[in-house]
């Protein structure tokens, strides 16, 4: 519904986008990583892991027939109708995801670790220019869980009324013979910070830290609650990242001070504090009798409608005193190239492995991109994955020099090949140097080795 002027528009039609040379509605196809929220458009290619934590993407992550939103039509609804009351209360199931621009191939972000004293407590990532996506996936209680999207008359762009409310109101000329349901999506670019915890908590800490500190954000730098947007990521029921965006065109630049001066985060969890009744220094409560968990005094607000049955103020007030104690260290203008190998080296499998990237980075070669890199539409999984140069790399150690697992490698390098992969195999009594020496177009030129 729109609300213009007194008077109160449906939104009944999408001005629907047709690819030139087909004539077919365009769609989109993504899988968004149901362990982090990242969104990876998978129309160039399949794409077997996600980009931004390396976990295998599985089929249910991927969302399918996807329209975008740019242009939609509304009609005026001079009343009310139980269609309207019932479209409220049923809502509808919101999935946001987010990709981070890229430089050079690699994610642009700003990743800065919070610590009390040298103990960390929760990570940060802020990118500039983050793409962003907001998908409804179909009706929040919807007769069949795994049907998404709602029908759409593609020929004319009139939406199917909802059976599930509909008051036989719907007056749109439908062409039967061309609904077809598709999940329709916004997308656009926004400064955006990610939060989160070294420790996993539930629901009702997440929603209220949320809250929590959505208002201390605005408390400090005097933003209107429609400039900041807040989603938990990777869903709703599933809170493990706090994704905040700047909501307003052009953004403040609030989220960056956050990210990379080191007393921000700390002064937004004092304001926060006060705003929860608490006293920032001493955590004595000041909340009156109608505010044992939360009130519009506080956390609760419009917008937050959905997660006023979480939202309890006491649970997060140990955190927060936390956070007010804390700085905010920056490990610089995006990921280090430090933090990628760190994040490699956890992935290894055996010591062989270890060696082989110790030896990359002290020659100064280019890092792979993922490690235990799944291609599932070759049943392989390299050591290491060069995304930019299409390149499988195998470390073998001893036990690839039997028989059997001879065999069982030259029909995993066949299978790739025939797919258009690279694949490199450093045997363990190789010349390691040599190899490298051989495909510079995917290692570079070794230095001070």
């Amino acid at each position: 519904m729109i609300y213009h002027e007194g008077s109160r528009y449906r939104v009944n039609k999408v001005n629907l986008a047709f690819d030139e040379e087909t004539q077919e509605l365009t769609e989109a196809t993504m899988k968004v990583c149901a362990a982090c929220g990242y969104g990876h458009d998978v129309r160039g290619g399949p794409v077997d892991n996600c980009d931004n934590c390396g976990r295998v993407l599985e089929p249910t992550d991927e969302i399918r027939q996807m329209v975008r939103l740019q242009n939609v039509t509304a009609k005026r609804a001079d009343r009310i109708t139980s269609d309207e009351e019932e479209r409220q209360r049923i809502g509808y199931e919101i999935r946001s995801t987010f990709r981070f621009a890229t430089v050079n191939g690699e994610p642009d972000y700003r990743k800065a670790e919070v610590k009390v004293g040298e103990t960390p407590i929760a990570t940060m990532r802020y990118g500039d220019a983050t793409t962003i996506w907001r998908i409804n996936v179909g009706w929040r209680k919807r007769r069949r869980e795994h049907e998404r999207g709602f029908l759409l008359d593609v020929e004319r762009g009139y939406w199917a009324t909802n059976s599930d409310v509909d008051d036989g109101d719907n007056e749109d000329p439908m062409t039967q013979s061309q609904v077809k349901r598709v999940v329709p999506f916004v997308q656009d670019s926004r400064n955006a910070l990610t939060f989160e915890l070294e420790s996993a908590q539930d629901v009702t800490f997440m929603a209220t830290l949320q809250a929590a500190l959505k208002q201390g954000i605005q408390q400090i730098y005097q933003l209107e609650p429609s400039e900041l947007a807040v989603d938990p990521l990777p869903s709703f029921d599933d809170r493990r990242i706090l994704f905040f965006y700047e909501a307003s065109e052009g953004g403040a630049g609030v989220l960056r001070q956050i990210a990379e001066e080191p007393t921000a985060l700390a002064e937004v969890a004092r304001a926060a504090l006060t705003t929860c009744h608490f006293n920032p220094e001493t955590g004595e409560d000041h909340g009156t009798e109608i505010c044992a968990a939360a009130c519009y005094d506080c956390l609760l607000e419009y917008g937050n409608q959905p997660d006023h049955r979480y939202i309890d103020r006491q649970l997060v007030l140990s955190f927060l005193r936390q956070l007010a104690d804390a700085n905010t260290e920056i490990s610089g203008s995006r990921r280090t190239r430090v933090d990628h190998l760190d994040e490699l080296m956890r992935a290894c499998d055996s010591q062989l492995e270890r060696r082989w990237l110790t030896r990359l980075h002290e020659a100064q070669l280019r890092l792979p991109s993922h490690a235990q890199y799944l291609i599932s539409s070759c049943s392989a999984r390299p050591d290491y994955f060069y995304s930019d140069a299409n390149t499988a790399v195998f470390i073998d150690g001893p036990i690839h020099d039997e028989p059997a697992q001879m065999t069982a490698d030259e029909e995993i390098t066949n299978r790739l090949i025939g797919a258009g992969y690279l694949v490199i195999r450093f045997h363990h009594a190789a010349d390691w140097n040599e190899i490298f020496d051989r495909y510079v177009d995917v290692f570079g030129q070794r230095k001070g080795v």
